[in-house]
């Protein structure tokens, strides 16, 4: 017999917990001006109790949450990226450690509450993306007060309502892509009335949103979205012509730059040094030198980790990817786990990410996704009758 949930968490507590923990992470970008306050936030409302309930579940005999054979890949990418710190030239190894320990507790939190509540889970989900669509909507209103309708949004700083932040666009553009997918999955499943109608609103604002971040990004996602809703009809092969769409649109919305420079160690790259936005460390010979940002996750990684973290980083959602293939029941995993992959690996592309911080709005593209593929993946052994 399988450990059971404990008690406690159940019923409302579990529920009112994940909804407000979803909403501040989905809103948080727009919210917060002190990217500390946020994390300290939460820590306390969401990665420590989490961290609570993860352990107690492996102490009880869950280890299938955090030991999948699908998860080593996985593991070995966070090992090489920590390791590569002995060979960087100024790595900051506190919020580095912190970020993997995050990442850890979120993917072994979410096949928990796969496991054992996924309906509250996918609820929660939906109800923080929703919040993250009032904001958007409440950002953009207030933007385009003080600045004219052909100004993409946040390329002027504006006073905006309430004091909130005026944000870099790409931060934007990675903290919609997750909550506007989950709610297109959500709001089709549901049916265009009542609550599938609230949701698919809310997608559509979320797209209006990124589009108005970006437009190529904005058609972009308009695309992945058609060519997910083409998928699920009689002619799936269809759903190719607008991939490439996105794919054209994806490398239009990207940042130019001279890759040459991001492989001066392309073997094990040049260590997970201290980053940021705007610029990444790199040596060149003995000289250490400061490159712009990729802006590109691809061009990070091999720059950072090297072939060797980039192949790591593949297999890290290939193999995921290849058992849910293989599943019979993959027509029906194509929802809220798993929509936002695609987009949200196209969205790091063209905008560029942090590879391992704390929490942060990249982790919409990268790791949130990622951690809901790995959830959708852990399943309870069915029940066999006992042979007498």
């Amino acid at each position: 017999m399988p450990p059971l949930p404990p008690n406690i968490m159940q019923g409302r507590w579990l529920r009112w917990w994940l909804t407000l923990s979803f909403a501040v992470m989905f809103t948080s970008t727009f919210l917060f001006h002190s990217r500390i306050g946020l994390l300290n936030v939460l820590d306390v409302l969401f990665f420590l109790p989490s961290l609570t309930l993860l352990t107690r579940a492996m102490v009880s005999g869950d280890h299938r949450l955090l030991t999948s054979p699908l998860l080593v890949p996985f593991y070995l990418l966070l090992g090489w990226a920590l390791l590569s710190m002995a060979w960087a030239e100024e790595p900051n190894t506190s919020r580095t450690v912190r970020g993997v320990v995050q990442i850890l507790v979120m993917v072994g939190i979410f096949r928990w509450l796969h496991l054992y509540f996924r309906n509250t889970f996918r609820e929660a989900l939906a109800n923080g993306a929703l919040c993250a669509m009032v904001v958007a909507a409440m950002v953009t209103v207030s933007y385009y007060t003080t600045q004219p309708l052909n100004s993409p949004l946040f390329s002027e700083p504006a006073n905006l309502i309430f004091r909130l932040p005026s944000l870099d666009p790409s931060l934007a553009l990675m903290a919609m892509v997750t909550p506007t997918f989950i709610l297109l999955a959500q709001g089709m499943a549901e049916g265009a009335g009542g609550k599938g109608g609230r949701r698919l609103a809310g997608a559509a604002m979320g797209i209006v949103f990124i589009g108005l971040v970006s437009l190529p990004l904005g058609l972009m996602s308009l695309m992945l979205a058609i060519a997910w809703l083409v998928s699920r009809t009689s002619r799936p092969w269809l759903a190719a012509v607008p991939v490439i769409a996105a794919l054209y649109l994806m490398v239009q919305g990207g940042t130019d730059v001279t890759m040459d420079r991001y492989f001066l160690h392309p073997l094990i790259g040049n260590g997970l040094n201290q980053e940021s936005l705007n610029g990444i460390l790199g040596r060149d010979g003995d000289k250490l030198i400061e490159l712009a940002h990729p802006r590109n996750l691809f061009l990070l990684l091999v720059h950072s980790l090297g072939l060797v973290g980039l192949v790591l980083f593949i297999a890290s959602w290939g193999s995921p990817l290849a058992a849910l293939l293989q599943r019979e029941d993959f027509q029906a995993a194509r929802g809220a786990y798993t929509i936002a992959i695609i987009p949200g690996l196209c969205m790091a592309f063209a905008t560029g990410t942090y590879l391992l911080v704390p929490f942060h709005a990249s982790w919409m593209s990268l790791w949130l996704p990622l951690a809901l593929l790995m959830a959708r993946l852990c399943e309870r052994p069915s029940a066999q009758p006992e042979l007498r």
